[in-house]
Parts: structure tokens; C-alpha cells; sequence
């Protein structure tokens, strides 16, 4: 009998991780949770279910030979993750500067924290909830 091999875990991290700043209460802004229930980006796992929140940095087409994917990249104070949408070159709402919140199994793509087929819930301008959310 030979050893089984244990798949080794790439090193992956959240795109565009940021210095952390010092809010006035004393806390970090980079951990401050603007929507309950939510994970900071720079905290998720790979392949862990995660609730994130914060704006749409850009927004661009995969083009494939087989099927294209919309790529959109999502910021909050702590970091950054791609949200992929596979099949689609386009979502209603989702465009640059738009606030949402988004949930999903966190994997990757090219190396970086991605999320494929999110839950998202695009929130208003200007909404009570979620006006901490700093690009």
C-alpha cells in the first residue's frame, strides 16, 4: 500500500489588502462590520462560506471560447475579491461605485480570492445600513 497524498492549500490572499486606520471610537476601520453579519474581505477563507460587504471597485467581460463571465471586483476597507458570474456579460446594478452585500463559498481565480454564482443583495444610495463602506 502506498501513502496517500494531502492536497496542498495554495497560498492565496484578498486583492489590494490595506494599511489598517484608527477610527475615532477606537477601534480599526478595517474591522468594523458596516452590516451585521457580514465578514471584513481581508478575514475570509478559501473555500469557506463567507457574508461580505462593500462597493463595486470594476466591473469587466471574461471573454471564453466556451461561455463568458462577468468579473466584478469587490472593496472594503480591509481588502479586496473578485465576485465571478459565469454565462452572464452583464448584471442589472452591478457597476462600478454600486454598494451590495454578497455571500458565497469563497475559492479562486489566477490566484486570488474569488467567489463564483454569489448570493447578492445590491443596496440603495444613501441607506441607513451600509453607509460605513469606504472604497
Amino acid at each position: 500500500m502506498g501513502t496517500r497524498r494531502i492536497p496542498r492549500v495554495p497560498t492565496l490572499r484578498p486583492e489590494g489588502r490595506r494599511r489598517v486606520r484608527q477610527s475615532a471610537g477606537g477601534g480599526t476601520a478595517a474591522t468594523a462590520q458596516p452590516f451585521v453579519g457580514t465578514t471584513p474581505i481581508g478575514q475570509v477563507q478559501w473555500r469557506q462560506r463567507a457574508r461580505v460587504a462593500g462597493r463595486v471597485k470594476s466591473v469587466s467581460v471574461q471573454p471564453s471560447s466556451v461561455s463568458p463571465s462577468l468579473l466584478c471586483k469587490l472593496v472594503d476597507p480591509s481588502g479586496g475579491l473578485t465576485l465571478v458570474f459565469p454565462g452572464r456579460r452583464r448584471v442589472a446594478g452591478i457597476e462600478p461605485g454600486a454598494r451590495l452585500v454578497a455571500e458565497g463559498t469563497v475559492g479562486e481565480q489566477g490566484g486570488r480570492l474569488a467567489m463564483f454564482s454569489p448570493d447578492y443583495e445590491l443596496i440603495a444610495p444613501g441607506g441607513s445600513e451600509g453607509s460605513d463602506i469606504e472604497a
